[in-house]
């Protein structure tokens, strides 16, 4: 049985070191933000470049020592706030530079700039070699956010100003091969790195059908690919066994007959709440189904059934 170190490389874990951990590191990531927001603006920008920085460089730092001494989270995870620094650094770069696009009417959503487009893919790259030099999968989960945010940074370009709409088409799209890269990674092997692509596309692509099927959306604009993708992610969970794959089919799967059920019933009467308990045994009874015959059913389909632990 795996121990120390080398368990915490293969095993994912969910315990109270590891919530104290990642809860320490988003609290100081929002701490170090508001830090450096608080710099009057009137000071020279060279104070804020200094403080950001300073706190790369920290983290950084952190990061090396921690992962020589074999604490593998703790070393990850400061590594991971480097990365989540870097755009602070990069824009107080450019800022006193005096390229940034700083203007009162500048909106990045809505105005293509390079610059901040720039900013977002430096991000990824930095997130990248983080990654390479800590084998730590928790860091592309920055890098994967840094690439979704690029996407939107982006969409102004080809639309000026551009609608919901097409900010959920691209959600959708960029959403979509992201996961696709994650299986693919998945299919060679690299489990936890492929966790992040894949929930982290999911959560894109959620977003996109979310926003058409709820906000001005035509009727079943939205409702009907998430109902879709639902019954197909449930369906193909089982077989690989990722539970994450299980957690977006289900809330796919329970919207769209939500909805549909809502549409055509009075949700006053008591056939709407009947069928709901309906909906929710079936559900459960489709976990106790793949309990007992999830196993059988992986050894059909994959060859190597995955380790009973999925992230």
């Amino acid at each position: 049985m795996e121990t120390g170190v080398a368990a915490e490389r293969h095993w994912p874990r969910m315990d109270p070191p590891n919530v104290l951990w990642f809860f320490g590191a988003f609290a100081l990531e929002f701490a170090v933000y508001a830090l450096i927001e608080a710099i009057p603006k009137s000071q020279s920008g060279l104070w804020i470049l200094l403080t950001a920085v300073g706190f790369l460089a920290g983290f950084a730092g952190a990061a090396a020592v921690l992962l020589r001494r074999g604490w593998w989270v703790p070393g990850g995870v400061a590594a991971a706030l480097a990365v989540g620094v870097f755009p602070a650094v990069a824009v107080a770069f450019l800022t006193l530079v005096g390229v940034w696009p700083s203007g009162p009417f500048f909106k990045p959503l809505e105005d293509f700039s390079g610059w901040t487009f720039g900013v977002g893919l430096a991000t990824a790259l930095v997130g990248l070699l983080a990654w390479w030099l800590t084998g730590f999968s928790f860091v592309l989960a920055v890098t994967i956010g840094a690439i979704l945010v690029s996407s939107q940074l982006l969409t102004p370009y080809f639309a000026e100003s551009p609608s919901g709409d097409e900010r959920a088409a691209t959600a959708l799209v960029i959403g979509a091969v992201v996961f696709v890269a994650g299986v693919f990674v998945d299919v060679f092997g690299r489990r936890r790195e492929a966790f992040w692509f894949q929930v982290l596309g999911l959560f894109s692509v959620a977003a996109g059908l979310v926003w058409l099927a709820t906000v001005d959306g035509e009727p079943g604009r939205g409702w009907i690919p998430m109902l879709v993708g639902g019954v197909v992610l449930l369906i193909t969970a089982g077989p690989v066994r990722r539970a994450s794959w299980a957690v977006y089919g289900v809330l796919g799967l329970y919207a769209g007959v939500v909805h549909y059920l809502s549409k055509g019933l009075d949700e006053t009467g008591w056939v709407f709440p009947l069928l709901l308990i309906v909906l929710a045994l079936l559900i459960f009874a489709l976990g106790m189904a793949e309990q007992r015959y999830g196993r059988s059913l992986a050894r059909r389909f994959v060859r190597r059934p995955p380790p009973e632990l999925s992230p």
